[in-house]
């Protein structure tokens, strides 16, 4: 297939004719992935990897031949965007103005003369996480669907592991390890004291990482309680090289859902876990 390599999985113990249906599009550079959920459950999983870098239209396009291939009748009710590009920043809600948004981007990322910024209200509104969507997009699933909401990746894993404080997550490094790119969370009293993203290309990458992280911290890495999500096992030359510099490790396990590749669904861990992140209320971004 010249678009990319396409796997998908499907789960058969779903009634797939169900009208309640919601679509969550994850749109990243080098891949999308399409996950459908049948009342409230993950009913298949389609995942297209791009060989090679693609114009921007390209998305748009990969997107309209996926809903062309649905019928009429068979269209979900919802569909969701998360969007994992670079272009994004979070500002303390004390230091926001929403009629500046471009603003606080221009220091990180290329502005282009039609960028339309978007704003996620995050943890309670103590934070505004600022980003660009892709506007050809949102316009498309607008007018198929009528109503939608999209977000900003980072914004999910965040307030995911916000919830997660009380479960003894406080004063923890969260390291989250997805298909080419990690997460790296700190949370102290409650506060969200550290988030940043690092695409990687190998072990020693993340290692790199988690340790420049836990040195920017002032934390000590004989004694900080690292936690591990993602594609991370005890038998894994990860952990491994981890361990070697971080004493104190703990891994989290993903979700298994039959039917559906492990590896696949250790790639994201907001794959299975979406319907739970979106019932938080007003987090969907605002243009």
């Amino acid at each position: 297939m010249e678009i990319g390599l396409k796997t998908i999985q499907k789960t058969t113990k779903i009634d797939s004719h169900s009208n309640n249906k919601l679509l969550v599009i994850h749109i990243n550079e080098n891949w999308i992935t399409f996950c459908l959920f049948v009342n409230e459950e993950l009913s298949e999983l389609n995942k297209i990897n791009f060989l090679y870098k693609k114009k921007e239209n390209f998305v748009l396009k990969t997107i309209k031949k996926y809903l062309k291939s649905i019928s009429n009748n068979d269209l979900p009710k919802e569909v969701k965007l998360i969007y994992y590009n670079k272009t994004s920043t979070l500002v303390p809600s004390a230091l926001f103005d929403d009629k500046n948004l471009l603003n606080y981007l221009k220091f990180n990322t290329t502005i282009k003369v039609n960028d339309i910024a978007a704003n996620d209200d995050i943890l309670n509104n103590e934070i505004n996480n600022i980003y660009i969507p892709n506007t050809d997009i949102n316009n498309f699933i607008f007018e198929k669907f009528k109503a939608f909401d999209f977000y900003h990746y980072s914004s999910l894993i965040i307030e995911k592991f916000s919830k997660d404080l009380a479960n003894g997550f406080n004063d923890k490094i969260i390291l989250n390890i997805n298909d080419g790119f990690i997460d790296i969370l700190f949370f102290q009293n409650k506060k969200l004291i550290f988030y940043n993203s690092f695409d990687y290309v190998s072990n020693e990458d993340i290692l790199y990482f988690l340790l420049f992280c836990i040195s920017e911290l002032k934390l000590s890495p004989d004694k900080v309680h690292t936690v591990c999500y993602g594609f991370i096992s005890l038998e894994s030359k990860l952990y491994e090289l981890i361990y070697k510099y971080v004493r104190n490790v703990e891994l989290i396990e993903g979700d298994e859902i039959q039917g559906i590749d492990s590896a696949i669904l250790k790639s994201n861990i907001l794959l299975t876990k979406f319907r739970w992140e979106l019932s938080q209320g007003n987090l969907a971004g605002e243009e």
